[in-house]
């Protein structure tokens, strides 16, 4: 079955619409064969809440949100469920690709951190699964002369984000500087429509 999705580009735009009272258009598309599905968008914002009508040809369908800074989000999953019927969790493959609300971007936990620190101590390549699309990939290379490590980090393919730097000091010293770095990397991969 195909998904019909919002692609971040639109998610910027619901971003910027939400605060408007207007008429938008907009298309949907399906991931595997990319079918197009047009929709039109009304917004009528008030001082403390947000009327949306989303018009799917002939249908008509109404969402009242109080005015927050993720309500695009939430406007995002709304129309998606219209489309593709609403987000099951116990279906497994739904849970691939949860709702935008619920999605949480750049998480570097404890696990992660366990890996990083074992990687600064031996060296060696990890893969860190941070809630993106693809892993964000972390190398390190301990050096010989002094103590400390090569780091070459990544993640994306098609045009990948990347750092290298060679950092010197103790351990601790050289997991902070990774850290900090791996941070940095996470949060300018994480799609501006989430970002916060």
């Amino acid at each position: 079955m195909s998904k019909y999705k919002l692609d971040n580009r639109t998610l910027q735009l619901l971003n910027a619409q939400v605060n408007l009272t207007e008429t938008f258009n907009h298309t949907l598309r399906s991931t595997p064969k990319r079918e197009a599905l047009s929709f039109r968008l009304k917004v009528e914002r008030n001082t403390s809440d947000t009327l949306f009508i989303v018009e799917l040809g002939s249908e008509r369908h109404t969402l009242t949100l109080k005015n927050e800074k993720k309500m695009h989000l939430k406007l995002a999953d709304f129309i998606e469920e219209i489309v593709n019927g609403p987000f099951d969790a116990s279906n497994a493959a739904d849970l691939l690709n949860l709702p935008h609300a619920s999605r949480q971007y750049a998480r570097f936990d404890i696990e992660h951190k366990q890996q990083v620190l074992e990687l600064v101590r031996t060296g060696g390549v990890v893969s860190l699964d941070m809630g993106f699309e693809l892993p964000l990939h972390v190398a390190l290379h301990r050096t010989k002369t002094r103590s400390g490590v090569t780091t070459i980090m990544s993640i994306g393919k098609k045009r990948p984000r990347t750092k290298c730097f060679t950092v010197y000091g103790s351990d601790v010293e050289i997991y902070e500087k990774v850290s900090e770095s791996i941070n940095h990397l996470a949060a300018a991969a994480t799609p501006a429509a989430h970002a916060a």
